[in-house]
């Protein structure tokens, strides 16, 4: 059962391509694009071509795999260097989401500091979905990111999507080899997954998720929190209120509390997108509420005209908070 939920899940993210529409065009001699790939470093590195040094912007993407490109593109048609960044479904590196390395993307922290078109002192982060998963584990274990934007975040570690494998299930991420704590999935969750698929039924990954949260013993879910209050830099926390993928509205709020407590939070922001789901295209093109996954819908939340309006807003939120944290310093 856990693998068809895992199945779903990850079938639900690769339809990204179509969510997420390319961003609005710009002269390509305005800036250069580097093809990355050393070893586990896979990457678009997308940079003005003014010959100057730039702030810069690690860009990671979701539970579809791959590179984000598109995005990198929009932000350095803003100024910005830009990495995106592939932490699994691209050869060399791991084919499903399970136990990444969270050192891939210090690696690329690493990389980035290096270039000559990088101020190694204004580098930020940026990631969608398990993308902003990430992106917090990542901030919180690496003080060189000094801005940090999520985008339709969890507060917690998840389980990995490791469909059809037949490895047992572990953590999404993994540090210096370990599985970093998690929150399990819950075996009466995917049941109902499962009978949605045989019975051609509307699957909300929320259910699934908070099911999980609900099972999990209060010890475990403690340890799966990602530790937020250790983030140095600024957070931009932005989701929909109407997201049926997972509730991250309330990772916001959550993350936005434990951050006050900690005293961390002078800089930070959060937006809550009114009527929009789960998908929030930088492009602001009207992005599905909802998808067909073999005999099942998959449902993201919100409405297509309200997706791309949260969308356009959460790219100006982005673009004024990194200016704000980063370029002008």
């Amino acid at each position: 059962m856990k693998d068809l939920v895992r199945f779903a899940v990850c079938s639900g993210a690769l339809t990204a391509a179509t969510l997420f529409a390319p961003p609005p065009s710009f002269a390509q001699s305005q800036v250069t694009e580097v093809p990355v790939a050393q070893g586990s470093l896979v990457g678009t590195f997308v940079v003005p071509a003014d010959g100057k040094r730039h702030p810069a912007i690690v860009v990671l993407g979701g539970s579809e795999g791959g590179l984000h490109a598109e995005d990198a593109r929009m932000f350095a048609a803003h100024g910005y260097a830009a990495l995106a960044l592939a932490y699994f479904g691209v050869a060399p590196l791991p084919k499903e989401l399970s136990a990444i390395p969270v050192e891939t993307v210090t690696r690329g922290i690493d990389w980035l500091a290096a270039r000559p078109e990088v101020d190694p002192a204004r580098i930020g982060i940026e990631g969608g979905s398990k993308g902003a998963e990430l992106a917090l584990v990542v901030a919180a274990r690496d003080a060189r990111i000094h801005a940090t934007v999520v985008v339709a975040p969890s507060a917690y570690v998840w389980f990995g999507l490791a469909f059809g494998s037949g490895a047992p299930e572990t953590s999404s991420w993994s540090a210096a080899g370990a599985p970093i704590a998690y929150v399990p999935s819950d075996a009466a969750a995917d049941a109902a997954v499962a009978r949605a698929f045989q019975t051609a039924g509307t699957i909300s990954f929320r259910d699934t998720y908070e099911a999980s949260l609900a099972a999990a013993p209060v010890a475990v879910r403690t340890s799966a929190l990602i530790p937020a209050e250790r983030i140095a830099g600024p957070v931009l926390c932005i989701a929909g209120d109407a997201d049926r993928e997972w509730d991250s509205a309330g990772a916001c709020r959550s993350i936005r509390e434990r951050r006050h407590a900690a005293g961390r939070d002078a800089n930070d922001d959060i937006a809550i997108e009114p009527g929009a789901g789960h998908a929030l295209p930088f492009s602001g093109k009207p992005a599905p509420a909802s998808f067909a996954a073999g005999p099942a819908t998959i449902v993201l939340g919100g409405t297509p005209e309200a997706n791309g309006r949260g969308g356009a807003d959460a790219f100006a939120r982005t673009l004024t908070f990194f200016d704000r944290n980063l370029a002008s310093h």
